[in-house]
């Protein structure tokens, strides 16, 4: 799939994605399925499967919304469909790719496609995605800050790969106050990286590669300073919605284990579900297929979930907050890619 001047194989990256997360159910199956596992999955309760989807449905739709918020700061103006479309085909494309770097230019190729110019699309874009990154990480460590039983039952493991993670959110976060107060710096940083790779390529467009890249830094630099000067008040209000869909979404775990009848401290899942949520946003995988289900599988374990019940819950709960996104999702591509198609034989 070609988005701008890239090429995606998405055949490849699905195979991938399905691949590691087949794998990681056979493994944590393996590991606790036993004879009492079945007789447990007799009481299971369906309504609490509708209550689970009905909560990630609000997340989708609220993403849709806080996104059609920050991208209509701008003269160009598109509708909540077009931004819902393009987020739920910012998660397909999300787990098609290593670290989940496919979604956002999709999203923008869409928000694009619907008449918004690719440098607001991804300033409005990028400032939810900095939302989010900002909300989780506040969330998170204020929760390993105030419950001690969470930050203790981790274990030395688990608590090396939470370092990790936040390491690499201060280095993203020192790249994007850089771009926002020492734009001039970042321009002529990437500009040399530009003419570098392009001379190492013996590229003939090298010099119009980074005419486009200096262009776009500038428009990019003036969209975020309309955020930060006259738009403050819609990035507070997508900054409210974004606290939402991880609630949302964060919800979707107790939920779940109360369909499994599942004895649970009920605050307490839904507070670690910030930290799961944390660590499968930074994953280097496509979709954080492994780290999802594995972080999932420790980090509830330590929360004295029933051990053979946990695997199956892991799968019910990746299938709800990954898989069911990723396939509606996939849906909403393929009726894009579909329409273009009948433009193109016009």
């Amino acid at each position: 799939m070609r988005i701008g001047e890239r090429t995606y194989n998405i055949k490849l990256g699905l195979t991938i994605f399905l691949a590691i997360s087949i794998v990681s159910a056979i493994v944590i199956l393996y590991l606790d399925v036993d004879k009492n596992t079945w007789s447990a999955l007799r009481q299971v309760k369906p309504i609490y499967g509708l209550l689970a989807g009905i909560l990630m449905l609000i997340q989708w739709l609220l993403n849709g919304l806080r996104f059609q918020i920050l991208v209509n700061s701008f003269e160009e103006k598109v509708g909540f469909w077009t931004s819902f479309n393009a987020f739920m085909a910012n998660l397909f494309m999300s787990a098609m790719t290593p670290s989940q770097s496919g979604g956002g230019p999709l999203q923008i190729y869409v928000l694009n496609k619907a008449g918004m110019p690719v440098a607001k699309a991804f300033a409005g874009c990028l400032m939810g995605a900095v939302l989010t990154v900002v909300c989780l990480v506040i969330s998170s460590i204020s929760i390993l800050l105030f419950r001690h039983d969470i930050r203790l039952g981790f274990g030395h493991h688990m608590g090396s790969v939470i370092t990790i993670v936040f390491l690499f959110f201060f280095l993203l976060t020192a790249l994007f106050l850089l771009s926002i107060f020492k734009i001039r710096f970042v321009k002529r940083v990437f500009g040399k990286m530009t003419l570098r790779f392009s001379h190492s390529t013996k590229s003939k467009r090298k010099f119009s590669l980074t005419k486009r890249l200096m262009r776009g830094l500038d428009q990019y630099s003036k969209c975020m300073i309309i955020f930060a000067k006259a738009k403050k008040y819609r990035v507070f209000v997508a900054g409210l919605l974004t606290m939402g869909c991880i609630c949302a979404n964060c919800a979707t775990a107790p939920v779940m284990l109360k369909g499994l009848s599942v004895g649970q401290d009920a605050l307490q899942v839904f507070f670690v579900q910030f930290i799961i949520f944390f660590i499968s946003y930074f994953s280097p995988t496509p979709g954080g297929s492994g780290f999802a289900e594995f972080s999932n599988y420790w980090i509830m374990a330590s929360v004295n979930i029933e051990q053979n019940l946990l695997g199956v819950y892991t799968l019910i709960w990746r299938f709800f907050t990954s898989f069911l996104g990723v396939g509606i999702g996939g849906l909403i591509v393929l009726s894009l890619l579909r329409k273009r198609k009948k433009i193109i034989n016009k």
